[in-house]
């Protein structure tokens, strides 16, 4: 995580998507390293460079999305919720535990067996509603968000 944590605050839970969002990427990139080897057997100069070309492209695209992957999370504080982006320029947005007024989770079949899924948040902030798509573990960041938000009610209560 990269915000600075503030006086008195602890982490609760940090989550990112799922790595099954690596999935297509890596593929691609298997698929063209096969691919390259096929070339690489032929006589053909062009398509060796052609296959290398391919192979290379698949390769920086796939490094961008796992650079995309690892910067991109959320993280539940004992005061608010962290949402970090962005590899060459970054974006942070806090969201006050105080002003986040449901959590709500949706997970299909397959998120279901995987374990990802989709958390809505919707909070009386500007931005209003925020959807989370390919979440690991979507329910324990819900769960997270609001034992955290209950704990604060009731210390200041």
């Amino acid at each position: 995580m990269r915000s600075r944590m503030r006086s008195g605050e602890e982490l609760i839970l940090e989550v990112r998507r799922h790595p099954i969002a690596l999935f297509w990427p890596l593929g691609l990139v298997l698929f063209l390293f096969g691919a390259l080897i096929a070339a690489w057997m032929t006589r053909q100069p062009a398509w060796k460079i052609t296959a290398g070309v391919a192979f290379g492209g698949g390769a920086l695209w796939a490094l961008w999305r796992y650079l995309d992957w690892k910067m991109d999370l959320w993280a539940v504080t004992s005061q608010r919720v962290i949402d970090e982006s962005g590899v060459l320029t970054t974006r942070s947005v806090d969201s006050p535990l105080e002003t986040i007024n449901n959590v709500a989770t949706q997970q299909s079949v397959f998120g279901r067996m995987f374990g990802f899924g989709r958390v809505d948040i919707q909070s009386a902030a500007e931005r209003g509603a925020v959807a989370i798509e390919g979440i690991a573990r979507p329910e324990a960041l819900r769960d997270a968000i609001l034992e955290m938000k209950e704990r604060r009610l009731r210390s200041r209560g």
